[in-house]
């Protein structure tokens, strides 16, 4: 038999201690269904994959016509049917839940794609599990080229290896502290499972790359885009433990989700909701930091997250957080108090910055071509929460959140100009102190009763193109200029 077939799908648990404070379990493994099926996605241009694997894919003979149509199909295809769960805050990543981690722990146990589908019957309809069976197995040629038989021998002496690291290591022992911070739901006996797949752009006999600097977290799932060749295990500690933090926050107990929510809401700083809005990412780069600093005796030097906010938060954050865990502490209304204060000190002109409005956005368009038209924002303002909504005209729903307060109105009108802008002049209070020409094409940054609100109104592409380049010049909301005309 050959290796590539033996190593279809294994595990090995790195054993754990058995002490009463321990950590959860976890195991490490390598499939060759799971690394499939998430290759496929990677290609796809799926939101948690490895961008540098799908370069690779981009420039070698696979890479044609007929493949990106095949991924044209598999990105229309209906495979995370998400639903809300009643009661848990908005925005907090365990409001939502999906079929995503059941099926990637299918796709990790199957022995091939029949099993695969045998595994996942009644999870989605037959239509899109058939369909989804034919997109993988068309894939199967280059993945075998690029992605399996190159690394199968490789992931296999890894898989071992970085077991035995985490078991020695005793870090999920440490995470365990971490849970109690968070105040989560996670038995000790409800294991982990981190599964390897080689990240594509390494080159043959670089061994001393870093062991990986890319992997998400979902359900009981650790997707470990790594590196075959390293073994420097510890430079990655702070990617991995980062994301398997949000796996804790997502279990955070109800009661406590929604106390934090109060918390932070109404606290009486204006800036509460901009720190609540980058909690999560802030407290789990902590996490992470403070899980490498267990092995090097301090957290990494640099940046420790590419978004400037979280990363100037998070190092703001450190001693606050790191002291609870240390002393056995779950987040209070004490903790929060300091966080926002902490959030004020750090960024006073948060109220304005289009970097920190933009975390909660909401696109609100009458456009045909949605995703061409949003796109130029997308490509200068990151967003950790993103609601998308068209048409404009009569929307009560989109209305209803835009005079929210909760998310910055982003509204881009493209058509029927002169009923659109009355509209919603009629409905939102601050347009009303404006004189909005229909036929000129303008960009309005504006603040009302609900807070900031952006309005573009767009006679072509390049108007859009030029509001969202204009907003990225500005920085922020300037209330002397608050209306430009676009040529």
């Amino acid at each position: 038999m050959s290796l590539v077939l033996l190593l279809e799908s294994f595990s090995l648990c790195a054993q754990q201690s058995t002490a009463a404070n321990s950590g959860p379990a976890v195991s490490v493994e390598v499939s060759r269904t799971h690394a499939l099926v998430r290759f496929v996605e990677t290609l796809a241009g799926g939101s948690n994959s490895y961008r540098g694997s799908r370069k690779v894919f981009e420039t070698s003979r696979f890479n044609t016509p007929a493949a990106r149509r095949w991924l044209r199909r598999y990105q229309s295809l209906d495979r995370d049917p998400g639903f809300d769960r009643d009661g848990y805050p908005a925005g907090r990543l365990g409001s939502v839940g999906s079929i995503v981690p059941s099926y990637l722990a299918a796709s990790a146990d199957a022995q091939d794609l029949p099993d695969l589908q045998r595994r996942t019957a009644g999870l989605l309809p037959n239509e899109v599990l058939v369909s989804l069976d034919s997109v993988y197995r068309y894939f199967t040629p280059a993945f075998d080229t690029l992605a399996w038989q190159p690394y199968a021998a490789e992931l296999g002496r890894l898989r071992p290896a970085y077991a035995e690291f985490l078991a020695k290591s005793q870090l999920m022992d440490k995470f365990g502290q971490l849970r109690i911070f968070y105040g989560s739901v996670w038995p000790d006996d409800l294991p982990y499972r981190v599964l390897l797949t080689p990240q594509l752009d390494a080159k043959p006999g670089m061994g001393d790359l870093t062991f990986t600097n890319h992997a998400t977290a979902t359900g009981n799932l650790v997707l470990l885009d790594c590196h075959p060749r390293s073994r420097t295990f510890v430079d990655g500690t702070a990617v991995v433990f980062h994301e398997m933090s949000h796996t804790l926050s997502t279990q955070q107990r109800l009661g406590l989700q929604q106390q934090l929510e109060g918390w932070y809401l109404h606290h009486p700083s204006p800036n509460g909701r901009y720190a609540y809005n980058v909690m999560e990412e802030a407290l789990a780069t902590v996490a992470g930091e403070w899980i490498y600093a267990q092995q090097k005796g301090r957290p990494e030097s640099g940046e420790w997250y590419f978004d400037d906010y979280i990363n100037r938060y998070a190092k703001a954050l450190y001693p606050l957080m790191t002291g609870y865990v240390e002393r056995g502490q779950t987040i209070d209304s004490a903790f929060v108090n300091q966080a926002v204060g902490l959030f004020d000190q750090t960024f006073p002109q948060a109220a304005t910055s289009y970097v920190n409005l933009f975390r909660n956005v909401l696109y609100w368009t009458n456009a045909d071509d949605f995703q061409a038209t949003v796109q130029p924002f997308r490509d200068r303002f990151r967003s950790t929460f993103t609601y998308s909504t068209t048409p404009i005209l009569n929307s009560a729903k989109a209305l209803s959140r835009a005079q929210s307060g909760e998310v910055l109105p982003v509204i881009l009108v493209t058509r029927e100009h002169k009923a659109t802008l009355r509209y919603l002049r009629d409905n939102l209070p601050a347009l009303r102190r404006q004189r909005l020409r229909p036929e000129q094409g303008f960009l309005l940054s504006t603040t009302g009763p609900s807070g900031p609100l952006i309005l573009v109104n767009a006679h072509g592409p390049a108007q859009l193109t030029a509001a969202a380049k204009l907003l990225e010049q500005q920085g922020h909301l300037d209330a002397k200029t608050p209306l430009v005309e676009l040529n």
